[in-house]
């Protein structure tokens, strides 16, 4: 779910309809994750299933760099940063997928986009030629009120774990726009995008699954074809084509433009959390949802100037 700005082309085309509809697949699929992670929390522990979905996408990086020629196994001055970057992807899955396994999902996506408000926020600060502008600030502040109207309507609810697995789920979307923020404005920024991805997947595998271990988790308990198909979900189309195919469309298509579209996620997530799981669709939820969504395409909105690529 991390991202990566490196491997742009210094003169992006703009998006076709083609290509339109394709990042529309792929924003339907990156929706269709947490409600995958949901499903297959019934038959396999959370931090587990975490780290073989990592373990999985990386060998399929692997065959998918071997055959393309991309050199991944290379010892240089990038390898702390990667550590850093994987440590913290480690952390944004496991928040991740034990927060799933308490709250709803239809809740959840909501707590997990807050991660390209942390991102531009970030980015203010950090990098010159990206200062928020007036209506980037209302963007930020449109996502920060869905975030308060979700969980406030939680609190009205007496589940404790539901609190619980709402703060695992912000917290996650804090790390992973914090991981971004790095990447951004590090010399990561400049390194082939399967590298980025591939630290994230190697570091994570052997933390996650360790992990799981220390913590006594009881790994596959239950596999279902329901739930084997949501996992080779999660790690082929999400962790793997997706993701590539993303990559593919930042070097040759403008950043802007891609990132426009990422509003789309969280609205497929709840739509399908609404179809597969049954989750309950109330008149709160919609509006923190259209809030969410107004917010990320104001802080993805058009910037005067140099704009930097990537996916938030």
């Amino acid at each position: 779910m991390s991202a990566t700005e490196a491997g742009a082309p210094t003169t992006a085309r703009r998006l076709d309809v083609p290509v339109a509809l394709l990042l529309v697949v792929i924003c339907a699929i990156w929706g269709g994750s947490s409600a995958a992670i949901k499903i297959a929390n019934e038959g396999i522990s959370p931090v587990f299933q975490a780290g073989l979905r990592s373990i999985a996408s990386a060998l399929l990086m692997i065959l998918w760099c071997g055959y393309r020629g991309i050199r991944l196994f290379r010892l240089d001055d990038t390898w702390p940063l990667g550590l850093v970057i994987g440590i913290l992807f480690t952390l944004e899955f496991a928040l991740l997928y034990a927060g799933l396994a308490m709250t709803d999902v239809s809740r959840a996506v909501l707590y997990i986009y807050t991660s390209p408000f942390v991102t531009a926020l970030g980015a203010h600060f950090l990098v010159p030629s990206e200062r928020l502008t007036p209506l980037k600030w209302l963007g930020l502040l449109l996502a920060f009120s869905a975030v308060v109207l979700v969980f406030s309507s939680g609190l009205t609810v007496p589940r404790r774990e539901q609190i619980i697995g709402d703060l695992l789920c912000l917290g996650m979307g804090i790390t992973w726009g914090t991981e971004n923020v790095i990447i951004k404005v590090s010399r990561l920024g400049r390194v082939e995008p399967e590298r980025v991805l591939f630290y994230n997947l190697a570091i994570s595998s052997v933390l996650l699954t360790g992990g799981a271990v220390l913590i006594g988790e009881p790994g596959i308990f239950n596999p279902s074809a329901r739930v084997l198909l949501a996992f080779a979900y999660a790690f082929v189309l999400v962790s793997f084509a997706s993701y590539l195919i993303f990559i593919w469309m930042l070097r040759r298509y403008q950043a802007a433009g891609l990132a426009s579209f990422v509003f789309l996620s969280p609205i497929f997530g709840v739509v399908i959390a609404t179809l597969l799981l049954g989750e309950s669709l109330t008149p709160t939820l919609l509006a923190a949802l259209a809030l969410n969504a107004m917010g990320i395409v104001l802080v993805n909105g058009p910037r005067r100037g140099p704009r930097q690529s990537g996916r938030t």
